[in-house]
């Protein structure tokens, strides 16, 4: 039965996308891997989720004693900081299988019924409490993803996609596995935790720079340099006033652009730890990581060759950081052996602003948590 199975998903695969045609279908064997890089990359990416934590919140309450909290923004800051991810921690689960229309497996459907099959032999290894539950959106983009704030409000899902991109039972299974190492490590919570604290710092600089910028130069009782060259501006020249002029607009434009980029860096940097600890812990479940290198570099090729569904890739752009790749493909940085400083720097800026390592990175850490080198397809 299960090799009818495989045969049907096999053949469908074929005849629905044949730019699959090239792609290995046969199965990994399981290599010996390396368990002590497994348990060292899952020490690493906890310490740099923590450190990326810890950050974000020395940034907020530094923020805090240094600018204050201003009346004036309150009810903004309830709202942006509060209220969005309070929804999104208590409901996101929800809202985001209503958004991709999941639905339950088919078991009359053979590629749904072998899915079916693969997480029945997973989910017992895991060690979570309950049967986190398993969906099916009818997403055409070959993609994967969790979310949910603890194990009992948590969902895993596959798109329709994903079955056309030739992958294996044991590519399944680690696709399956990463997934469920999100919940596991509750990555959807902790992923909405850094976002808000991440936007309470961007509000108190909005509401606080203005303030502490003007405070710096105009004092009461006081004579500071600035003052005393404002006070010999001609009228006419004083929107160029340093403190209340279009320069310090400008400049606290300039400062607070620069300091929310690097917000949002930070943020990236905890999203990433945590795909690379759902990569770790997937492979540690099944003993497999060359699985899901193949897994992820079949799924990346599948993206590449059918670009027809750019548009609703763009429609999906906002669940990106739930996805097991990014679904608007892999930026390869310039072409070519040129490793200028110009290049390294570019390439480190468009990967610091992406929820997921690229997957060359990705393939490199799983070379080493097996012990031998992947396959390269």
């Amino acid at each position: 039965m299960t090799e009818q199975i495989s045969s049907r998903r096999t053949e469908c695969a074929i005849r629905n996308a044949g730019a699959t045609l090239a792609i290995p279908m046969t199965d990994n064997t399981p290599p010996e891997f390396n368990s002590a890089a497994i348990k060292s990359r899952l020490a690493l990416t906890w310490a740099q989720t923590l450190f990326g934590i810890g950050l974000t919140g020395a940034l907020v309450a530094g923020a805090f004693l240094l600018l204050g909290f201003h009346l004036s923004a309150a009810m903004i800051v309830l709202a942006l900081t509060l209220v969005i991810p309070l929804v999104s921690f208590f409901f996101g689960h929800t809202l985001v299988r209503q958004l991709t229309r999941c639905r339950e497996p088919d078991s009359m459907n053979p590629d749904h019924e072998m899915l079916l099959e693969v997480y029945e032999e997973l989910w017992p290894v895991t060690g979570l409490p309950v049967r986190v539950p398993l969906y099916v959106s009818p997403i055409p983009i070959a993609n994967a993803f969790a979310t949910g704030r603890d194990h009992h409000h948590s969902m895993i899902a596959v798109t329709e996609g994903i079955f056309h991109a030739g992958l294996t039972r044991d590519e399944f299974k680690l696709v399956l596995a990463h997934e469920l190492a999100h919940v596991k490590h509750y990555d959807s919570a902790i992923g909405t935790m850094v976002s808000a604290m991440g936007s309470i710092f961007a509000i108190l600089l909005a509401t606080g720079l203005p303030w502490l910028f003007k405070s710096a130069f105009i004092q009461k009782g006081q004579s500071p340099l600035l003052n005393k060259l404002s006070d010999k501006v001609e009228d006419k020249k004083r929107f160029l006033l340093p403190a209340t002029g279009i320069f310090g607009f400008l400049f606290m434009l300039i400062l607070f652009y620069f300091v929310s980029i690097f917000t949002k860096l930070l943020t990236m940097f905890v999203s990433r730890a945590r795909e690379n600890a759902a990569d770790a812990l997937a492979a540690q479940w099944t003993g497999n990581p060359c699985a899901l290198a193949s897994a992820l570099q079949k799924l990346v090729i599948f993206e590449q060759r059918n670009g027809g569904n750019y548009t609703i890739k763009l429609l999906t752009q906002g669940l990106t950081p739930l996805f097991i790749i990014n679904q608007l493909g892999e930026d390869q940085g310039p072409a070519g052996a040129n490793n200028s400083l110009a290049v390294r720097v570019s390439k480190w800026w468009k990967r610091s602003g992406q929820p997921h390592p690229p997957i060359s990175e990705r393939l490199e850490a799983l070379d080493h948590l097996s012990g031998a080198s992947c396959q390269r397809l």
